[in-house]
């Protein structure tokens, strides 16, 4: 199953901190969850969003990523995150006033850990450190319609062909031209596309093209083999620097002032599933019993707290209109869950089998 990573087009028009490729990869992973997290039927009354390691794991191409490397990013990305002001627009209708608030996506961003210890036959001494247990993410209400509740003006794009993908300009141009994937074009003001793009202001014309461009016109005109099929990222990609007058600039003869993408526009499909409505919430043929045996690592709530219940699946069956599971883990104790249907219970699983 693809993961997808949707989100309001304003979140382009956001500049993120100086991050470095795999943290960049680590925010959109981390939005992907938080959607997964807020449409599942177990989770999406929480204030909250716990993500486990297990979660996190694909936002790096190296998938013998240790827990102390992931713990090590996570610290990175916290401290950049948070140096990083959002802006929002705000109106006083009464008063015909505008003004900008400043504001974080996130309102608390909690980074849980264990203390280990290790011996470090470098040095014939104990090596310690805080490894990574798990985040809690609480999303700023301002900001909430960026990542959920998200039907029209948004940018879609599957997770695994962004990680693929290498080099930090690369990342974010994907970013921004996914956003116009249906028309096949788009035009950036030169001063709009060097802070979006986090370009720095020493760089010459010629450094720009030799340096970023056409490095990532290459990886992005690249066939690669993704949930194997053959595949390019945006097919005939070029870019073109305009002057003023939004006419082609040759040469640099003139201030470059905008800069034009020209591809070959995507023919969208439709990557979500939607289950289909049904007024009979029993299956027709039901196989429910399929999942028993499946290991899986469930986040469950516990009066204001959440944790995460690891076990086996030993036993599901209808209760009344509802599908009812047990989950045995390894001290034999069992957690029931209810699901409101069958397409429920399989995302539920999809989502947490381990």
């Amino acid at each position: 199953m693809q993961d997808i990573v949707k989100y309001h087009n304003n979140l382009n028009k956001i500049k993120l901190p100086a991050f470095t490729e795999l943290e960049q990869n680590l925010l959109f992973t981390i939005i992907a969850r938080i959607r997964e997290w807020q449409n599942n039927e177990t989770t999406k009354d929480l204030d909250f969003v716990m993500l486990f390691p297990k979660d996190l794991q694909p936002f790096c191409k190296d998938s013998n990523l240790s827990n102390r490397e992931m713990t090590e990013i996570l610290d990175s990305f916290e401290k950049k995150f948070f140096q990083a002001d959002f802006t929002i627009i705000v109106k006083d209708e009464e008063r015909q006033l505008i003004g900008k608030r400043k504001a974080h996506l996130f309102d608390e961003f909690t980074i849980y850990k264990e203390w280990k210890t290790d011996w470090n036959y470098s040095y014939n001494d104990i090596d310690a450190w805080e490894e990574f247990n798990h985040i809690e993410i609480e999303i700023n209400k301002n900001f909430n319609y960026l990542v959920n509740q998200i039907t029209s003006d948004f940018t879609r794009f599957e997770l695994a062909e962004f990680i693929a993908l290498s080099g930090k300009y690369t990342k974010t141009l994907y970013r921004q031209l996914k956003q116009f994937r249906q028309t096949g074009n788009r035009i950036f003001a030169w001063d709009e596309f060097m802070e979006i793009m986090d370009i720095p202001e020493d760089y010459r014309q010629i450094d720009i093209d030799a340096r970023i461009l056409k490095p990532a016109i290459k990886e992005l005109t690249a066939e690669r083999n993704l949930f194997d099929q053959k595949r390019i990222p945006f097919e005939n990609l070029k870019y073109t620097k305009l002057d003023k007058n939004k006419q082609p600039n040759p040469r640099g003869r003139n201030k470059v002032c905008f800069i034009r993408f020209d591809f070959k526009p995507e023919k969208i499909q439709e990557l979500e599933s939607k289950p289909k409505e049904s007024k009979n919430t029993h299956p027709k043929e039901p196989n429910i019993n399929a999942y028993c045996g499946v290991n899986v690592s469930i986040p469950v709530k516990e009066g204001d707290k959440v944790s995460r219940f690891e076990g086996k699946i030993t036993n599901i069956g209808y209760a009344g209109d509802k599908i009812t599971i047990a989950i045995k883990d390894e001290s034999m104790r069992i957690r029931n869950l209810d699901f409101p249907n069958l397409e429920a219970l399989e995302q539920c699983v999809k989502t947490y089998q381990i």
